[in-house]
């Protein structure tokens, strides 16, 4: 088994319209993710209790999530995925959708449609997605995530466009890869060897061999223009602790073993993160912390918390289930980071809910 193979972390590249400063409010308008070096005029920090059904309606959310088998995306565009396989990740290229589906056999495949909703390419074993947090790339991966016995071996793959085929890096003596972010014409991405810590890569498309970046082990979380990182520094029967610091250098501007981080926001002003050890069904706190210095801006509860985005470098777009359970309903809720406002952006229904890369 690949050291630390058992844990799941997403990551996910940050997207939406910037917002410092301002708290949740109904505004039609999109535009292309923005992001600002601008401090948080920041509350004392608290902990918010949210209830999703007595919360005001706000705007729609700014990033591409998929409800029930409908995919939204930030433009007011929605294209219904037909079939009944399990879909676990979206995300968009340029007016194209790409999903991951698991079929009940525990096959996986990237399942790509057009703005119509026809489907336009099919690629096997890809278990893990980002796209670029202006949805001009993407790139994806067969990591063997999902098979019963894995074995070594793994494609990743970059597309900048739905209408031509993808670039190609085949990786054949690694362990459970997954891509963590692409930017431009670079994918980033973790593998292992058997027995051995996660290394971070980055795969310049159009080189025959991905660059390792050894000073930070076991990555779990980058930033969506590939210069901060978090990786786990222990990983134990014990517990984790996880470690912030340019992947470039390997150099810790703190390190968290309270929290597992999910993703930077946009301008890296925030980490999210959830408690450390997260139940089946979610957790019942999710956290904002400074991405410099590790200290807790905000805190959140509700009975379960399944995942959440960054909108902007101030709010972020939590996945709200009404109970820890399989079966509840569900509802995207935006909180201020500087503020601890929160408001619904996608409504509480039931169904499946998946955020977007």
């Amino acid at each position: 088994m690949v050291f630390v193979a058992a844990v799941a972390v997403a990551a996910v590249a940050a997207g939406g319209v910037l917002a410092a400063g301002r708290g949740p409010q109904n505004d039609p308008s999109t535009a292309a993710p923005l992001v600002t070096s601008v401090p948080l005029k920041m509350a004392p920090a608290s902990t918010v209790k949210i209830d999703a059904k007595s919360l005001a309606r706000g705007a729609d959310p700014r990033i591409t999530y998929l409800r029930d088998r409908t995919v939204f995306s930030g433009d007011g565009s929605r294209v219904k995925v037909p079939g009944t396989a399990e879909i676990f990740a979206v995300g968009r290229l340029h007016d194209a959708v790409l999903t991951l589906q698991l079929d009940q056999g525990q096959r996986s495949a990237l399942v790509i449609f057009d703005a119509s909703g026809k489907q336009i390419g099919r690629v096997a074993a890809v278990d893990s997605l980002v796209t670029s947090a202006d949805g001009q790339a993407s790139a994806y991966a067969s990591g063997g995530r999902y098979a019963a016995n894995p074995e070594a071996g793994g494609t990743v793959y970059y597309q900048h466009s739905a209408a031509e085929p993808p670039d190609k890096l085949p990786l054949p003596n690694v362990y459970d890869l997954q891509v963590l972010g692409v930017t431009e014409r670079t994918v980033y991405f973790r593998a292992g060897k058997i027995d051995s810590p996660w290394q971070l890569y980055h795969w310049q498309v159009g080189q025959p061999k991905p660059v390792v970046l050894d000073k930070l082990a076991s990555p779990t979380v980058l930033s969506g223009d590939g210069t901060l990182a978090a990786g786990y520094t222990v990983y134990n029967d014990s517990g984790s602790c996880t470690a912030v610091a340019p992947p470039t250098t390997g150099t810790h501007w703190w390190r968290t073993c309270q929290y597992q981080l999910t993703h930077f926001s946009p301008g890296k002003v925030f980490a999210a993160g959830t408690p450390v050890g997260q139940p089946l069904y979610g957790d019942v706190r999710a956290v904002a912390l400074d991405a410099k210095t590790g200290s807790r801006l905000r805190e959140w509860t509700g009975p379960s918390l399944r995942g959440s985005i960054a909108e902007d470098d101030d709010h972020l777009l939590l996945q709200w289930h009404d109970r820890d359970e399989h079966v509840s309903n569900s509802a995207l809720v935006r909180c201020t980071v500087s503020t601890g406002a929160c408001e619904v952006a996608a409504p509480l229904a039931p169904g499946a809910l998946v955020i977007g890369s």
